[in-house]
């Protein structure tokens, strides 16, 4: 899969070391899992869990980014299957290197991703999002996702953005 500057593929082995960047990085980690980065154990079992979650045609899983004009990952986004408030929802979701934060990328993983879900024949997607995080509330809104809710998910504080696909790519 991939969009105007990026390709998306599904995590290997070898992306391991990438992934772990990302998962054990104070900044990148502010909004997700209560602030907390993760020790090798946990971001083994995290990165496993991506690998599996491939495993299920509903999602796509985490797929790696990578930006196409130096071919280097900055980060990985993906379709996955979540259970909010006792239902089971399609979220779409990001994760990028800082230093790749503010210049559009998530927005343009999140659009892509958005349009696979449309073609896999999803309607309803859900964005899970830290309710300090503003710029992820601003993606969100960029690509046609409207708040929902405020809730909570794993414990933890957050808003819940939502938008019928059907309304966004029609025609």
């Amino acid at each position: 899969m991939e969009s105007e500057r990026l390709e998306m593929r599904p995590f290997v082995e070898e992306d391991f070391t990438f992934y772990k960047t990302l998962v054990q990085n104070e900044q990148v980690m502010r909004y997700i899992n209560g602030g907390v980065v993760l020790d090798e154990d946990k971001a083994r079992s995290w990165f496993e869990r991506q690998l599996d979650r491939y495993k299920d045609e509903r999602q796509t899983g985490f797929l790696l980014l990578i930006k196409k004009e130096t071919n280097e990952p900055i980060g990985f986004a993906g379709l996955l299957l979540q259970t909010v408030d006792g239902i089971e929802e399609l979220e779409v979701g990001y994760w990028l290197t800082p230093i790749h934060w503010k210049v559009g990328y998530g927005r343009e993983a999140a659009k892509r991703l958005m349009r696979e879900a449309f073609e896999r024949g999803h309607d309803r997607l859900i964005s899970i999002i830290h309710p300090e995080n503003h710029s992820s509330q601003n993606v969100a809104r960029a690509n046609g996702l409207q708040w929902e809710k405020d809730t909570l998910f794993n414990g933890i504080p957050v808003v819940i953005y939502s938008c019928r696909l059907s309304r966004l790519f029609r025609g």
